[in-house]
């Protein structure tokens, strides 16, 4: 592990720099195993050498996510969305019957809650969802221009969408970021560049989160025993709410302690696999460094961006505050529309203020179950919270809330799916008439 504590290198062109150390034909036939990448890959050149992480490994990006690999990911993505359906139907069902006990079967109808809804207020959250949406194209805006690699906002409002789809139909939201590579590398973006762009987001998009969770569960904490009276509950938010966000604080802080200190952060992380391997636990200790050393030099793609571009990863840093900010506002419009702007003799900032309270618990509370979108914890964990501020519509806010933040980037995506489908077809089509009227 000769390469693991040098200190990386800033990118000659300010660009950018690439998630890993490949020469540019072999990170380009490594993302997408495509025949054309040996054509596109002299124009990465030696740059992408020298912008890696001061190792020959294979970054993890474009070595996991070769042609093959995303296509047995697209089957199990498929496998994932029948799979998600089928939860969502029996999440569906399964809250109507914990509403129905929780409010001892007083639960409010279908025309009751419609019919004596604040649509305004409704309207607002898929503005908001909107502003959310353009919001996340936009860091990919950023990062592209800041890569030399720009594709224009329309397109780069795909490539939001096609992370937040497969986030929200694979477990542990794990299959966003490797079809966002994928998407970006059909666009034209050189391999290396297309994980660097991803890596960057994601490591800067999950710092964002974990600030805004630390102040807001933080300063919530006395706030939470006024709004929950079930001992059992109040517990079960609280421990969740903690584990859950240890859990996603993981990344943020690693990243942060690679960008500041890489070396100390390569000592121990060495130290503990060696550690591992004598105890017996581990039985190949080279393979796991050398594994830890290309996380690694992923994870160092962000101290580079950081060192060389600093207002721009203040500006990115700003557009992912914004999304944890705006779902945390959901709930809030949600349940003003639904029960008046007086709930519990809370108006205003208090009211909203102890809506993001209940969510962040919630939401934290359930991320670490692996179903897709945390499908059906989430919910209950929703229901929990907010029983005693919605009595009898919970079922109905629960639902409403979840259309909004979850269902709707569902069906854009089936949506972008079939529009793409569509396309392929008419183009093939026409590419069959047109061969056979040439003679």
């Amino acid at each position: 592990m000769e390469n693991e504590n040098k200190t990386l290198p800033p990118a000659e062109d300010g660009s950018l720099p690439p998630a890993g150390e490949n020469t540019g034909e072999e990170s380009a036939r490594d993302a997408a195993g495509n025949a054309d990448a040996e054509k596109s890959a002299p124009a990465e050149g030696a740059g992408s050498a020298e912008g890696a992480a001061g190792g020959k490994g294979e970054t993890p990006a474009q070595k996991e996510y070769s042609a093959e690999d995303l296509k047995k990911r697209k089957r199990k993505n498929t496998i994932s969305l029948l799979v998600l359906l089928l939860i969502i139907g029996c999440v569906i069902y399964a809250l109507w019957t914990l509403g129905n006990t929780i409010q001892k079967g007083d639960t409010a109808t279908f025309y009751e809650v419609f019919g004596n809804m604040n649509w305004w207020y409704i309207l607002a959250a898929f503005a908001l969802f909107a502003v959310m949406f353009v919001m996340e194209a936009l860091k990919f805006t950023v990062l592209g221009k800041c890569n030399g690699c720009s594709l224009g906002f329309r397109k780069d409002m795909k490539t939001a969408l096609v992370g937040k789809y497969y986030e929200c139909i694979t477990p542990f939201s794990s299959g966003g970021q490797p079809m966002q590579i994928y998407h970006l590398y059909k666009e034209g973006v050189p391999s290396a560049k297309s994980a660097s762009i991803t890596m960057v987001k994601y490591g800067v998009h999950m710092l964002g989160f974990t600030v805004v969770a630390a102040v807001v569960m933080g300063l919530g904490v006395p706030r939470l025993g006024t709004l929950i009276d079930n001992a059992a509950t109040l517990n079960t938010l609280l421990i969740c709410g903690w584990i859950g966000f240890g859990i996603n604080a993981f990344i943020p802080v690693f990243v942060t302690l690679v960008v500041f200190f890489p070396r100390p952060v390569a000592w121990v992380v060495n130290l503990f696999v060696k550690l591992l391997y004598k105890i017996k636990i581990l039985k190949n200790s080279a393979k796991i460094e050398a594994r830890v050393r290309r996380w690694m030099d992923d994870f160092a793609v962000i101290s580079q961006f950081v060192y060389k571009k600093p207002l721009t990863f203040f500006v990115l840093f700003l557009l992912c505050l914004g999304e944890p900010i705006i779902e945390l506002i959901f709930p809030y419009l949600v349940l003003v529309a639904m029960c008046g702007g007086d709930v519990m003799g809370m108006q205003g900032t208090e009211l909203l203020f102890a809506v993001m309270v209940l969510a962040m618990y919630a939401t934290y509370g359930s991320t670490f179950i692996p179903t897709p979108g945390n499908s059906g914890a989430l919910e209950v964990m929703f229901m929990a919270a907010f029983a005693s501020l919605t009595e009898s519509v919970v079922f109905w806010f629960v639902l409403m809330w979840r259309f909004i933040i979850y269902y709707t980037w569902i069906i854009l995506g089936l949506g972008m799916n079939v529009t793409d489908m569509a396309g392929r077809i008419y183009r093939r089509r026409k590419e069959a008439r047109k061969n056979a009227k040439t003679p």
